[in-house]
């Protein structure tokens, strides 16, 4: 073990240089083609990782395209699991310090999108596995790095994965918080199809469920009173009637209280105008409480905390009729049928509640084995006497069972996945390498 820690160390440099390669490669979503069903670019990175973990003596496999593995091969019949991703989120150049594709280092952090979702920590897990290999260790298990290529949109790629190869024993997936993650809310994305607006009223907002919206319009023929949303709401005159616009501030749809929802005020102000219409009238007084309990929803437990709402997207058809998109993370110890049902009773019969991204929960236990082993890990390597988290997003994890996230973020580091200028701290870097190399030595022996 110690002679693999020292080899990780000697071989930081060679960690570094490759991470800044494979963030090279845009791997943002593409253009379907033969053999490369996310793109070219994301075929290519698939490509160069497992040409790199062959390198290093590791036996390859290549699942169409949609996913790969690498394996360290154990003794034993039992797997160990890691499973990241290689597929990454968009980004603007023009919002970005350093372009997102260069991986350019600047007062010890690398920049590029990718550094810490999830090409990082998959490449520390990967020159661990290198590292204890060099070292001469013998694992029981077979040490399966799994590197998806669809992660940020759908999953598609574990899923197809999945129907060619069979779930690990056990696994962790380095794609969420420090120190292990048991706990992932239920995910429940739905449309409500409600009613009518009032005749020359439309109002749109938001592009997803998961994001909470940080701009709304609403155009009407006629002017609206503005009330007490006076500050909130700008009013402009148009060729056609008037415009109204209200900004938010955007936030991740599992935490709808960090951000300021812009549809909230624009509802609350058409709802004050109209108060005979019902549909302004249920979203402004129900479907706009991000703890659901006007909606009659609320559901909470003691393993994960309170139900979350996001009001992610407004549409307004043609006819007027309009369309509510929201995102819900409800508790680990309830069901997606729990949750429909709930929401049934509670929504107007008129309404069409229509589900179309359901997830179950996760949850493992903490006192299982795997938690306990990156738990007793994490907090001997950092000193630290801290327990399993809760957490309203989603990870690979609910993919296979017996299988939890296990970093990157540690504890009060600033988040940067997804936004622009997402970074890696080098001195992080080469701390979850050690974290990542002693946990697969524990679970692995």
């Amino acid at each position: 073990m110690k002679n693999a820690e020292l080899l990780l160390e000697e071989q930081f440099d060679e960690l570094v240089a490759s991470l800044q390669k494979v963030i090279s490669f845009n791997t943002e979503k593409g253009q379907t083609t033969e053999n490369a069903p996310f793109g070219a670019n994301v075929r290519a990175c698939l490509d160069y990782t497992l040409k790199l973990a062959e390198s290093i003596g590791l036996s390859t496999y290549d699942c169409d395209g949609y996913a790969g593995h690498a394996d360290f091969t154990g003794t034993g019949d039992e797997v160990l699991g890691i499973l990241g991703h290689l597929d990454v989120v968009p980004s603007k150049a023009e919002e970005w310090l350093y372009p997102p594709y260069s991986g350019e280092i600047h007062d010890g952090k690398l920049y590029g999108r990718g550094t810490m979702d999830d090409k990082g920590p998959m490449f520390a897990c990967l020159f661990a596995v290198k590292a204890l290999k060099d070292a001469g260790f013998v694992p029981s298990k077979t040490i399966r790095l799994i590197f998806g290529c669809d992660e940020e949109s759908g999953m598609q790629c574990v899923e197809h994965y999945f129907t060619k190869m069979p779930y690990p024993t056990v696994s962790f997936s380095p794609d969420g918080d420090f120190p292990v993650i048991n706990r992932e809310k239920g995910i429940y994305q739905f449309d409500v199809v409600c009613g009518k607006l009032p005749k020359g009223v439309t109002i749109t907002a938001g592009e997803r469920a998961n994001v909470v919206p940080s701009l709304c319009t609403l155009t009407s023929s006629s002017e609206l009173n503005l009330g007490e949303w006076e500050n909130d709401i700008t009013r402009e005159k148009t060729a056609k009637g008037y415009k109204y616009t209200t900004l938010g501030k955007s936030a991740h749809g599992s935490t709808p209280d960090e951000g300021l929802n812009a549809t909230h005020a624009m509802l609350k102000m058409l709802a004050a105008n109209f108060p005979d219409n019902g549909t302004l009238r249920f979203l402004a007084e129900k479907v706009i409480d991000t703890s659901g309990k006007s909606w009659g929803i609320d559901l909470c437990d003691k393993e994960s905390g309170k139900l979350t709402c996001n009001l992610g997207v407004l549409r307004t058809a043609g006819d007027g009729t309009l369309t509510a998109t929201v995102d819900i993370r409800f508790p680990v110890t309830y069901r997606c049928d729990d949750m429909y049902a709930l929401l049934r009773k509670n929504t107007p019969e008129q309404f069409e509640v229509r589900p179309w991204h359901i997830s179950e929960p996760l949850f493992v236990p903490s006192d299982s084995k795997l938690v306990t082993t990156l738990m007793n890990v994490y907090n001997e390597v950092m000193q630290a006497k801290l327990e399993p988290i809760a957490i309203g997003g989603g990870t690979y994890s609910r993919c296979l069972p017996n299988c939890v996230a296990f970093g990157p973020l540690f504890p009060d580091e600033e988040q940067t996945i997804h936004m622009p200028n997402e970074c890696i701290d080098l001195n992080n870097l080469k701390l979850m390498a050690k974290l990542y190399l002693k946990a697969i030595y524990e679970l692995a022996k």
